[in-house]
């Protein structure tokens, strides 16, 4: 499987945000990096550029989620429903000073 890019962590932001906040961090970091003429910071202006065109249009970030989930939820079938149940009845309950 390829790598994937997150790019909400890619702007800062939480998957939850606005639209307004991703739109402000973008700019913010977009105005960071303008004028930099090394190329560590063109690949990353360019990153983030591609992040804000995916997060910035609505259809575009409900596709992404649904990626993102995917690849960040992969199926978890393989692990049994009870097993931290089973865990701390064997280690007893974590310890906790008053």
């Amino acid at each position: 499987m390829g790598k994937f890019k997150d790019y909400y962590m890619v702007l800062g932001v939480p998957p939850r945000a606005h639209a307004r906040a991703i739109e402000e961090r973008y700019w913010e970091q977009a105005h960071q990096l303008h004028g930099e003429p090394t190329r560590r910071a063109v690949k990353r202006l360019r990153l983030i550029n591609e992040a804000y065109e995916t997060l910035g249009s609505p259809h575009r970030r409900e596709r992404y989620d649904q990626q993102r989930a995917e690849f960040v939820a992969p199926d978890r079938a393989h692990l049994r429903p009870g097993l931290l149940h089973m865990v701390v009845s064997l280690l007893g309950k974590p310890f906790r000073p008053d």
